[in-house]
């Protein structure tokens, strides 16, 4: 009985006869099929896989031996082994041995159906059942009960039953669970596809040394960061619900988030929804100037959030990752503290229209800090557009020094698409080393086919693409490197390349790199007024709505 696969493959061969030929067929069950996954309070998907079984048959056994067979079954929810005599007769007397891997069976754990009271006995891995003579069992199962595993149990645990010589040997193993999800394979989209993951940080479905669960609540997260072992895997998962309105994402906040965590670490502590993405949200708008300020972190990712309609600010931190995450404006600042260091922007999405005039993305230092190593992998950015003569900076991608003498340096833009806002796609300033890997910056009106310009807001009417101050002020844009993407519009003479491979570009006299060069082909992507239809939009990045960052972000739950 396999109740809850739908599909099963078998392999049959015969074993070597033994001198008494008590032995026929081995059967071995492979490539199953779910039908279902039912998610457990512990977080763990409980799905009953065979691994392989050993029947024996009646016609094959001595008169001493009770023909019986054990088979993957469920109880309830729970996965299970059931043993069963093949002619319907009492199970003989003897003892049935079931031995975990990946967990410590209890009396909690690991149960009978029907109860077996006082035939049960708990030897280290072992489970055994001991039958005495005068039985009337036909049949039982053993069933474990995952619930209370807990969701730090090891994914690739299983039960194996083995059953005595009285009941013709033989036995069978079943999985407890799924295998743990992937990342997915590379789509080739420029945008979010599920293949990107924060580096030195674990893997949502891994086993960890500690796992916390909190209410959506800043104090709570940051309690469970601070409490962190900084030797161990340890996942804070955030319970369903939604953050209280925050203090704001300004550059001077002191934060929501704050002042946890610690660099060196063996791995980040892992911040994610219990539930999956869409489950754990922020409230506020842009422009009611609501949002969050994460300030001072450091050894921490937060991963699966949905700030959609409001702004996050990431101040002052280091090895820090935020990512597969929706957003309404995401900044981040070098302005305290110990500046702003390695910091990963995994599948930050930012998908909806904004007309606030404000820049979507920055990365801005202060007060003599510098940021490095800020990358973005995966991002999707929506553009921001103003209102009809205002003379407010409109980017999408803002790089930049408010004071001071710090510089913002190693930024990394991998797999990801902007489109243009109503200034610029990129603007750099005091900026250097930049890498563009297979990635597209869609200037001028190209991507007003998605983005439409509304009736009294700013027109673009240039297409700067990749700009910044110009090249005469000295303020250059230097160690520039692009491969493998679209620089759809204009290029400042003040962006300085080392190397150009595979790019493609529409501005007719692209700066000239130390290697290699663009690939100019207006013919294609046609000049700033040209807009690109539907169907470029489709095969290169598909909108990321709910119901595909859900399908794709389907990991996290």
């Amino acid at each position: 009985m396999c109740r809850v696969l739908t599909q099963c493959s078998s392999r049959v061969s015969r074993a070597a006869p033994t001198s008494d030929d008590r032995f026929g067929a081995i059967v071995e069950l492979s490539g199953i099929g779910m039908d279902r996954r039912t998610l457990l309070k512990a977080g763990a998907w409980a799905a009953p896989v065979i691994v392989s079984t050993t029947v024996v048959p009646a016609m094959t056994v001595s008169p001493t031996v009770t023909p019986s067979t054990v088979s993957v079954d469920t109880v309830g929810e729970y996965p299970a082994l059931r043993v069963e005599t093949v002619e319907g007769v009492a199970l003989p007397a003897g003892t049935y041995i079931f031995s975990a891997a990946g967990f410590g069976p209890t009396a909690e754990t690991v149960l009978t159906d029907p109860v077996l009271p006082g035939s049960m006995e708990y030897e280290g891995s072992d489970v055994v059942v001991v039958l005495g003579e005068g039985n009337a069992l036909t049949s039982f199962a053993v069933y474990v009960v995952t619930s209370v595993l807990g969701s730090d149990v090891d994914r690739t645990a299983t039960l194996t039953a083995s059953l005595p010589a009285e009941a013709g040997g033989g036995g069978a193993t079943v999985e407890l669970f799924e295998p743990a999800p992937q990342l997915n394979a590379p789509s080739g989209f420029f945008g979010p596809d599920g293949s990107h993951w924060p580096a030195r940080t674990p893997w949502v479905h891994d086993a960890f040394d500690s796992v916390v669960e909190v209410d959506p609540d800043w104090g709570q997260i940051g309690a469970a960061i601070a409490a962190a072992d900084p030797t161990s895997k340890v996942k804070v998962l955030v319970r369903p619900g939604t953050f209280a309105a925050g203090g704001g994402s300004g550059s001077t906040r002191a934060g929501d988030l704050h002042d946890v965590g610690s660099v060196g670490r063996d791995w980040r502590v892992l911040v994610t929804p219990r539930d999956g993405w869409g489950s754990v949200a922020g409230v506020g708008t842009i422009a009611d100037g609501a949002g969050y300020a994460i300030v001072n972190l450091a050894g921490v990712a937060m991963i699966g959030f949905d700030f959609r309609a409001t702004g996050v600010l990431v101040r002052n931190c280091r090895d820090f990752a935020i990512g597969w995450s929706t957003f309404g404006r995401l900044n981040a600042t070098s302005n305290a503290h110990d500046g702003l260091s390695d910091v990963e922007m995994v599948e930050c999405v930012l998908p909806d229209l904004t007309d606030n005039g404000v820049d979507r993305m920055a990365v801005r230092v202060a007060n003599d800090y510098s940021a490095s190593g800020v990358s973005m992998r995966g991002c999707y950015v929506a553009p921001a557009y103003k209102v009809a003569g205002s003379s407010a900076h409109c980017d999408t991608l803002q790089t930049s020094r408010s004071s001071g003498a710090g510089n913002v340096s190693g930024i990394s833009i991998e797999d990801s698409v902007l489109f243009a806002s109503s200034s610029a796609v990129v603007m750099a300033e005091h900026t250097q080393d930049v890498s563009m890997i297979r990635s597209a910056f869609v200037g001028g009106l190209r991507g007003t086919g998605r983005y439409p310009i509304a009736d009294g807001l700013h027109l673009i009417e240039g297409e700067n693409t990749l700009w910044g101050q110009p090249a005469s002020q000295g303020d250059l844009v230097t160690g520039v490197t692009a491969s493998e993407g679209l620089v759809l519009g204009s290029i400042r003479e003040s962006w300085q390349f080392d190397s150009v491979t595979g790019t493609v570009t529409t501005d007719v006299t692209p700066p000239t790199p130390s290697t290699g060069s663009f690939v100019v082909d207006n013919a294609t992507y046609g000049d700033q007024d040209v807009v690109l239809g539907q169907e470029w939009y489709d095969a290169n990045c598909p909108l990321p709505d709910a119901a595909r960052l859900t399908q794709i972000w389907s990991a996290l739950a």
